[in-house]
């Protein structure tokens, strides 16, 4: 099990409240007594805040893992991209759908 730290993006593996499993938030406070805990802000897919699950244990939460790029490769004339991340993970990406995702 990973330790959450403030600030870490979690996902609830239970619901808690009037929050339901597979939740997302960010922890917002650490505690280690009298035993570890964590206040988690809740938010939706859109970012806005739902409210607070205060004392939620380490078993109740899974932590995001940091993943970042890794590599860029360009394919196709440049009407493609293949991005790596650095958890092993790739996906391809169209010129067209970045395009369009940027409203012009």
């Amino acid at each position: 099990m990973t330790k959450a730290k403030r600030y870490d993006t979690v996902v609830l593996l239970e619901s808690i409240g009037m929050f339901q499993q597979g939740e997302k938030g960010a922890v917002v406070e650490v505690y280690t007594t009298p035993y570890e805990a964590y206040d988690i802000e809740m938010v939706t897919d859109a970012g806005q805040t739902k409210g607070v699950a205060e004392g939620v244990r380490p078993e109740q939460i899974a932590v995001f893992p940091q993943v970042r790029f890794a590599s860029i490769r360009m394919e196709a004339e440049g009407t493609r991209a293949v991005v790596r991340f650095s958890d092993g993970s790739e996906v391809i990406v169209r010129a067209e759908e970045l395009y369009t995702q940027s409203g012009r």
